[in-house]
Parts: structure tokens; sequence; C-alpha cells
């Protein structure tokens, strides 16, 4: 299967592929979504890590549960998964690669508009989806993500969006300010729809 990197993306080094449609052919860092996680981490890590991050999607279903990887990535500062925890497999639904921006959301705005427009280019996009919404589970209405959201005729999606959070939500959850470009199965958007509207 021909693997499309988003990392190329990122960093606007493009090949001329034509339009693209099935966002399992895209690879952030080597990971596809329909890849195992338990290629790269034991079961043990994972649960681990759903158990760590659940309170981020307090919100939500217990449907999906997030995983993060913190490694000495190629272009991503880390990557985020979301995988279904009952799924012995731990099958990818979602990823995310950040680059950090702390306090720099200009500068990742000017970013986020410019990796845009070349994913635009490559992608038979039908919609596009330009906001700036507060993150629920801050209750001080402070946190916000910028997002642009690319709607694919399959229903899946890619977003490119820049976080910034409020101070002492960044202090207590070690979060940090920065460009996410995430690949969604139109099932992970529909859960995220559901819960958030």
């Amino acid at each position: 299967m021909k693997k499309l990197s988003l990392y190329t993306f990122l960093v606007l080094m493009w090949c001329n592929v034509g339009f693209a449609e099935d966002i399992s052919e895209l690879q952030i860092e080597g990971f596809s979504i329909g890849d195992s996680l338990l290629d790269h981490m034991s079961k043990e890590e994972i649960i681990s890590e759903i158990e760590n991050n659940k309170n981020a999607y307090n919100y939500l279903t217990d449907e999906f549960g997030e995983v993060y990887l913190f490694k000495n990535y190629e272009k991503y500062d880390y990557l985020s998964f979301l995988v279904k925890p009952k799924d012995t497999n731990y099958i990818i639904y979602y990823i995310g690669g950040t680059i950090k921006y702390d306090n720099k959301i200009k500068q990742c705005r000017k970013k986020q508009k410019e990796v845009y427009r070349e994913i635009s280019s490559q992608f038979n996009v039908i919609r596009k989806e330009e906001n700036s919404a507060l993150y629920p589970w801050d209750s001080t209405g402070k946190s916000i993500n910028h997002y642009i959201s690319l709607f694919l005729m399959s229903g899946d999606e890619i977003s490119i969006s820049c976080a910034e959070f409020e101070k002492n939500i960044k202090i207590e959850n070690n979060y940090i300010d920065g460009l996410t470009v995430e690949i969604s199965t139109k099932e992970v958007s529909k859960w995220m729809r559901n819960y958030i509207n």
C-alpha cells in the first residue's frame, strides 16, 4: 500500500500525488490509522496511559481512550492516539502529531494556515470548517482551540489546530501550547461531536 506522510505535509515538501481519499494511507512518524498500537507499546503501557488521560475526556463516554507517546521523533514533539479500551488489538482510530509553540500563538496560527493550504491541495475536501472553541473541561473558559477541519468524502477528517491553554491549567497539567495535525476516522469524529455539541 502506498504511504503518504503527514510529516511531509508539515514541512511543506510535497510530491504531486493527486487527490488522496483514504486516510489510512497517511502516516505520522510511521503510524497509520488501522495499525495496532501493540506494535509500539505493551498492553500494560496502553492501559496505564488510558487510565492516566481519562479525566480529559470525562465529559464523553468511555468508548475511546487516549494514549501519548513522547519519543525523539523526526518532526513532532509528541504523538497521541485514540483506541478502544475494550479492543484487545488496540487498533488506532485517531493520530495526532504536536509541535510545541508555547506562548507563541501568532507563530502557531501562521504555520497552521500554511499547513492547511498544502493539505487541502492534496485531498478531495468536501467541506472546510474554521473556528475557535473553548475546551469544555476548563472551567475558567480561557483554554482555546483554534482549528481548521477538513471533511473528506469518506466522512474521515483531517484537522490542523493551535491550542492555547490557561496559565494555571498549563502548570497543573504540564500542558504546552502547540500546533497539532490530526487524522480521525469518521467514528471518532462522530463520538466527539455527539458529546461536545
